[in-house]
């Protein structure tokens, strides 16, 4: 039987270890014994199946010799072949069973447990093969009691395998995996290298980076689904990159990549089965823009991924994209110091792109764009209340310059100097304007982000008209009753 020696080489699989019990049984033993497997480090919430694939006979621990027989569930499994890792695999490359029914060992296979496991397990998934027993993690231990002795694959939600046998007859395993997890974040491209944060601000067309990891966790990874759901922004498929490692995974080969699917999903990509391993770690790339219809500050544009595999999902993770939104209000003082609204003022709104001026394009009050030639920037003018809205707007420095007054009033001398910044607040991600006035006073935050503009009336000059007309007149007859007067004088004068 020295090919029985052979079988516990397979108590150690893929990225579960196995450590055996000190025995504190007797040292052999029969079929009519039972044995126990005993998972350590459980994740909770985790169940685990046990196959029983080989039946034990009988052993004796102190020769180190054991007697196995195919269990009846698996008699279909000796013929067995499969495709695993892109190459064929059969069980009878493992072992054979003789004419006696009595399991031979190929001793060319003494270290090939992790591959004997995948098989097994492909033939469970393929065959449907009902497991012996199961148990679904409550703390961090596990234990299968009452146990039929023989030589288990224990099978788990995480999609990690081990084989093992009992013939201890108590075996304890730990469990080194964890669910297979995903972080979203948005990457902001910075002087110093990028970060990764869950919120940012962006107007409307801006691009906005996403980074999507998996990390792999089971030990037979298959039907892996990412799926994405944008909200207010519009997904650049172009974009899309995805890795493993250093390696760029190559589209439709690798994975497919399905947009706007019928599941509600912005994208879903779908990797293609036996391209994962275990402990791999998946980094998904891509860009979306800021679109038209994004939401205006509150709550922000989410934006959400989650990972379908094994038939189970991660939880989703989230990351929010913030847009805003800038008000002017145009207005005079009356004799009463009291603002009256003002219509018909006009601006353009500009930005500074290094030393290069670029003007907005609106369309129904939202950025469309940006431009740097000044005529084809869009006009705004103040309504009946005196007001302009602009929706679509990132963080950053903005200039109003007044390209038209009122009628009666005078033309700002220069432009108004606006900055808008973003504050996380127990609500989440508020909005604050600041603004200069005309004399380039301290920045004062704008109520309801609202930039108030005052225009001074023109100086109103001396007339030539009414009162003055009755003293030019008075004064012309003056003169000519003084003409008058002197005259008269004159002739008496003449005639003495």
């Amino acid at each position: 039987m020295k090919y029985m020696k052979k079988l516990i080489t397979l108590l150690a699989v893929l990225t579960l270890a196995l450590a055996m019990a000190v025995p504190a049984f007797a040292a052999s033993g029969t079929a009519s014994s039972t044995g126990t497997i005993t998972i350590d480090n459980a994740v909770t919430g985790t169940t685990y199946k046990a196959y029983r694939i080989f039946d034990l006979e009988s052993y004796d621990t102190n020769k180190d010799v054991y007697s196995y027989k195919l269990s009846s569930a698996w008699s279909g499994f000796p013929a067995y072949s499969t495709t695993i890792d892109s190459n064929t695999v059969s069980a009878a490359d493992f072992f054979s069973v003789n004419s006696a029914g009595y399991i031979e060992w190929k001793d060319a296979k003494k270290d090939a447990g992790a591959d004997f496991a995948k098989l097994a397990k492909a033939f469970v998934d393929e065959k449907n093969i009902e497991w012996d027993r199961t148990e679904t993690a409550s703390s961090t231990t596990v234990t299968f009691t009452d146990l039929t002795l023989g030589y288990y694959l224990v099978d788990t939600s995480l999609g990690s395998l081990c084989s093992l046998n009992t013939t201890a007859p108590s075996v304890t395993i730990k469990e080194k995996n964890s669910d297979t997890t995903i972080e979203k974040k948005i990457v902001i491209t910075g002087t110093t290298g990028d970060e990764k944060v869950d919120s940012n601000s962006a107007g409307i067309g801006d691009t906005v980076n996403f980074s999507i990891t998996i990390t792999v966790k089971d030990g037979a990874p298959k039907n892996y689904v990412l799926h994405d759901k944008l909200s207010g922004l519009t997904f650049n498929s172009n974009s899309l990159e995805v890795k493993v490692g250093k390696t760029t995974l190559t589209p439709n080969t690798d994975y497919t990549l399905e947009t706007n699917p019928a599941d509600g999903d912005s994208f879903d990509v779908n990797f293609t089965n036996g391209k994962l391993q275990t402990n791999d770690v998946v980094v998904v790339t891509y860009s979306a823009t800021v679109a038209a219809d994004a939401t205006i500050a509150g709550a922000g544009n989410k934006n959400t991924a989650k990972l379908e595999y094994n038939g189970k999902h991660s939880t989703t993770e989230e990351t929010k994209t913030y847009v805003w939104k800038l008000n002017v209000h145009k207005y005079a003082l009356d004799s009463k110091n009291k603002e009256v609204a003002l219509s018909g003022a006009k601006f353009v709104l500009y930005r500074m792109d290094g030393g290069t001026k670029e003007y907005a394009k609106l369309t129904n009050n939202k950025i469309d764009g940006w431009v740097t030639d000044k005529g084809d920037a869009t006009t705004l003018e103040t309504d009946g209340a005196g007001d302009i809205l602009i929706e679509g707007l990132n963080v950053g420095t903005y200039y109003l310059e007044e390209t038209e007054a009122p009628v009666g009033y005078n033309k700002l001398t220069k432009p108004i100097e606006v900055k808008i910044t973003a504050t996380p607040d127990a609500t989440g991600v508020s909005e604050t304007v600041e603004y200069k006035n005309q004399n380039d006073s301290t920045y004062t935050p704008a109520t309801n982000a609202t930039v108030k503009v005052l225009n001074k009336a023109g100086t109103q000059l001396p007339s030539t008209g009414g009162t003055g007309t009755p003293l030019f007149y008075g004064s012309g007859g003056g003169l000519r009753a003084g003409a008058a007067v002197l005259l008269v004088t004159k002739k008496r004068m003449n005639n003495k």
